[in-house]
């Protein structure tokens, strides 16, 4: 299972920088029957004059105030005398170059009503404002939003990936991510419904320490005299997973109260948003399993030296991990 692991760090070597998971967050809210104010929160991420120009589409709309804002954050109000009262309204993210993988939330307040999210992929640059949601949108919208952060949060899978390497046989594995599971949904729940929570900034910084211990535990146990007793660690892999697994699941649960919680479905969403970073979870596991098999079936001598390659993935993870530690230790303090 480790001699593959090499082709997966280069591919994370070129994400040396901590991800950016959280979305472009818009809120639609409706003042009165005529008045809507637009407000947006881009991530730093983008450079500066690249952000999205963020307005709202309705034949009967017109900006009366902001129509020239701009930056990571800003607003425009809208005057609507509506005619049409069938004309949809949309929101608009119009990107001067391209989109760069950034997701959108555009959350719509009602005057009168509960609060709707709607998610939209990088590749939606016109976004549909619905007037309702139900159980099953609301299902959809957060097992992708699940998926898609568990996807491009490569500091939780670079963890992961220390995990496979630390468990080695899949029933070990099958245990270890269970553990995993298990802990970080604990702490997911606690800190999204406010039970419980932590600073976003130590929580990055643990994150990164986390991954840290376990590259360094990796070259300790791969160095060690023969005959030499592995570590606890190294034994009993789910107590790694789990202890840790609590601290990233307070990292998971800073991008679920950065996306909200529907006000009359909390607990249908939080599930579902857990769901979806298990299946991406599982989709990543998957793929590296099966990027092994092919890599030992056409390159025989990859399994020869598979202590080396095994050492040369684990330097890169400790690195940029390290790095991460360093930038958000800066940050923090």
């Amino acid at each position: 299972m480790r001699t593959a692991f090499l082709a997966m760090a280069l591919l994370f070597s070129s994400w040396a920088v901590a991800d950016e998971a959280r979305p472009v967050y818009v809120e639609v809210v409706e003042n009165n029957a005529s008045q809507f104010l637009v407000k947006w929160k881009v991530p730093p991420v983008m450079p500066a004059g690249q952000e999205p120009y963020i307005k709202l589409q309705h034949p009967d709309c017109r900006v009366v105030d902001g129509a020239n804002a701009a930056g990571l954050i800003g607003r425009r109000l809208y005057q609507c005398d509506i005619q049409d009262p069938d004309a949809a309204f949309a929101l608009v993210l119009d990107y001067p170059q391209s989109n760069p993988a950034l997701t959108s939330l555009i959350v719509f307040k009602p005057f009168e009503a509960e609060p709707i999210q709607v998610f939209s992929g990088p590749e939606k640059t016109k976004v549909d404002i619905p007037v309702s949601t139900s159980a099953s949108a609301v299902a959809k919208q957060y097992t992708v939003a699940g998926i898609e952060h568990i996807l491009i949060g490569t500091d939780h899978l670079l963890f992961v990936l220390c995990l496979m390497i630390i468990a080695g046989s899949f029933k070990r594995l099958l245990l270890t991510v269970t553990g995993f599971t298990i802990a970080h949904s604990i702490t997911l729940s606690l800190a999204t419904l406010d039970i419980f929570r932590l600073p976003t900034e130590l929580v990055e910084l643990l994150i990164a320490l986390s991954i840290v211990l376990l590259a360094v535990e990796i070259i300790k146990h791969n160095r060690a005299e023969a005959g030499a007793a592995p570590s606890f660690t190294w034994r009993y892999p789910v107590s790694a997973s789990s202890a840790f697994g609590l601290l990233h699941g307070f990292g998971f649960a800073v991008v679920l109260q950065e996306l909200g919680l529907p006000a009359a479905m909390k607990v249908h969403a939080l599930l579902f948003f857990n769901i979806g970073v298990e299946l991406g979870q599982l989709l990543f596991i998957a793929a590296v399993l099966v990027l092994i098999f092919i890599l030992m079936r056409s390159i025989p001598a990859a399994n020869r030296h598979r202590v080396v390659l095994v050492e040369a993935v684990v330097y890169v993870v400790g690195i940029t991990s390290a790095y991460w530690l360093f930038e958000r230790f800066a940050v923090l303090f």
